[in-house]
């Protein structure tokens, strides 16, 4: 989960405003916005599950034909699919409170704020439930493979090993980056409207 994702949500929109944005302006688009996100979320979770499923199989395919010395990479599998299964769970979440087509506009204001504010949860702890998972991931494909490669001193060479691991750091640390821009460029400017969206329509109902 990337920034790319959040940008492909949001794609066809201009970015969220936040708390100045125009309340008729607000109004106007506010049901297209609803369905355009709901739609948007399904296919970023189908589409991470489908990506976790294709890498497993790839990864036990490796183990599989390494024989005895790819046993490393059950726990490779285990991690991908660790965090295919985070997607499958939010897939039933977001099934089990959809909202009723017919409900009032503050209804759906509540719900897509509810579901906007566990997003932004789930970036928040991002470390936790993906980047740390992959890493580990990457780090014991990278040893297992180094460890039985037959480039053989190349590969162990320290230079070579801090040099992989560096480059993974970096990955990790720009995925992090990038998801908390996300957050301060789209989800809390996103909250932000619907707050006031909603508000207006308390205060004149």
């Amino acid at each position: 989960m990337n920034l790319n994702d959040w940008e492909f949500i949001w794609k066809r929109q201009p970015l969220p405003i936040g708390g100045g944005a125009d309340i008729e302006k607000l109004k106007q688009t506010f049901e297209a916005s609803h369905r355009r996100m709901a739609r948007a979320f399904l296919v970023r979770d189908v589409t991470e599950c489908a990506a976790g499923l294709f890498v497993s199989a790839v990864f036990g395919f490796v183990g599989w034909n390494m024989g005895r010395q790819g046993w490393p990479f059950v726990i490779v599998v285990g991690l991908c699919l660790g965090v295919t299964g985070f997607f499958i769970r939010e897939r039933f979440r977001a099934r089990g409170r959809l909202i009723d087509p017919a409900a009032t506009v503050v209804a759906k204001l509540e719900s897509d704020l509810e579901e906007l504010r566990h997003q932004r949860r789930l970036l928040s702890n991002i470390v936790s439930w993906y980047i740390a998972p992959i890493f580990v991931a990457c780090l014991i494909v990278m040893a297992t493979i180094t460890a039985h490669s037959p480039l053989g001193s190349l590969q162990r060479a320290p230079w070579f090993m801090a040099g992989m691991l560096l480059f993974m750091v970096g990955v990790n640390v720009g995925v992090w980056a990038l998801n908390r821009l996300a957050v301060k460029r789209q989800l809390d400017p996103r909250i932000a409207e619907l707050e006031k969206l909603r508000d207006e329509f308390l205060r004149q109902g």
